[in-house]
C-alpha cells in the first residue's frame, strides 16, 4: 500500500511525474547532455528509465522508523 505521508513516496511520485513530462515532450535520444552557464542538463531514454525505476522503488518502499 502506498503511504503518502512518507518522504520517499513523495520523492518517487515527483520522479515519476518528471518521467511522464519528459516522455510527453519527446525524449528520443538514448542520452543527451547539455552543458551551459547554469550547469549540466542530462536527458534521454536511459536517464528516463533510471528515474522511472527509482521513482517506482521510492513510491512502494516502506520507511522504517
Amino acid at each position: 500500500m502506498i503511504k503518502l505521508n512518507q518522504s520517499s513516496t513523495k520523492t518517487g511520485l515527483i520522479l515519476l511525474g518528471s518521467v511522464i513530462a519528459g516522455m510527453v515532450t519527446g525524449n528520443s535520444e538514448l542520452v543527451q547532455v547539455s552543458i551551459g552557464e547554469t550547469g549540466a542538463q542530462v536527458g534521454g531514454l536511459l536517464p528516463t528509465l533510471a528515474a522511472t525505476a527509482i521513482g517506482i522503488f521510492d513510491t512502494v518502499r516502506q520507511e522504517k522508523g
